[in-house]
């Protein structure tokens, strides 16, 4: 089903004058006792025989040392050059989105979507819900005791200690999030944990190991009940969904077919997460449906 036309303008944008599509190494000036902020950009086409000379030094950083770091962007709106993990994943299908993140952070995107969500039709709420079933399905979603949780961790977020409430209106409301993503197909009954609306944010869709450290992930194993052997695996495939899936192919495709695009999103992380059997069958994905 091709994507629908926008619907919805907010008409909140920058200045213009930054350029959001580019992305940023910044790095820390190379020379002992300098410590002059710099930048390069990662449209060269080969980063490592890339120099930038300080202008306070005149040190020149060598490509290989900027190569080493860490990856920015400005936003379209704030226009404040941030860390690409402030940035939601958007897939890099396009020159706006060639970093593989949105053009504008989560603070101001969470401002975005106060103006959008209401404006939203109920199609489009149908559409979201939708897909938010088909990983729900699979995972084989249940219901949980919210307060049983929220009690077990003491009330405040697993991550950064903040103190949480249950009220929906409050700043501080809780976040039950997937110890195991659900980008994995694992249920959130899977020992849930207990996070702010930040922390819940910079986790999404990221396995334990990638994003607790190895003390976190002891205390996670006996807070959530999930063995300390799969929080600090490599992410991994819920092999119950799996074998759901595998099952049933015909009844999957002919539930799902709408949404070819996430059909070759789960076909991409079988192929990755070691699965490439399940989609040699030619009955499984129709050629439509492949990259």
């Amino acid at each position: 089903m091709p994507r629908r036309r926008a619907r919805n303008v907010t008409y909140i944008k920058g200045t213009g004058q930054v350029d959001y599509k580019i992305v940023w190494r910044v790095f820390e000036c190379a020379k002992p006792g300098c410590d002059q902020l710099l930048k390069a950009s990662e449209n060269a086409a080969d980063l490592s025989k890339v120099t930038v000379r300080c202008p306070k030094c005149s040190f020149r950083n060598s490509g290989s040392y900027i190569a080493l770091a860490p990856r920015w962007k400005y936003c379209r709106v704030c226009e404040c050059l941030k860390p690409l993990e402030s940035f939601d994943r958007h897939k890099p299908n396009t020159s706006s989105f060639r970093s593989g993140r949105q053009l504008e952070c989560k603070s101001c995107k969470r401002s975005i979507n106060r103006l959008l969500n209401p404006l939203r039709t109920r199609e489009q709420h149908r559409e979201a819900s939708e897909r938010r079933r088909l990983y729900g399905l699979l995972a084989g979603e249940a219901k949980i005791n919210e307060r049983a949780v929220l009690k077990r961790f003491g009330g405040k977020c697993f991550n950064c200690g903040k103190k949480l409430d249950r009220s929906r209106r409050s700043p501080k409301r809780y976040h039950l999030d997937h110890t195991l993503p659900a980008r994995y197909l694992w249920p959130l009954i899977k020992g849930p944990t207990v996070l702010c609306s930040d922390c819940n944010n910079a986790k999404h869709d990221k396995w334990p190991s990638e994003f607790y450290s190895p003390k976190q992930l002891r205390q996670l194993a006996v807070l959530s009940g999930i063995p300390y052997d799969l929080l600090e695996a490599a992410p991994q495939l819920n092999p119950r969904a799996v074998e759901t899936l595998l099952g049933n192919v015909d009844a999957f495709l002919a539930r799902w077919v709408r949404y070819p695009a996430e059909i070759k999103k789960l076909r991409r992380l079988l192929i990755q997460t070691g699965h490439p059997d399940m989609y040699g069958r030619a009955t499984f994905v129709p050629s439509f449906l492949h990259d």
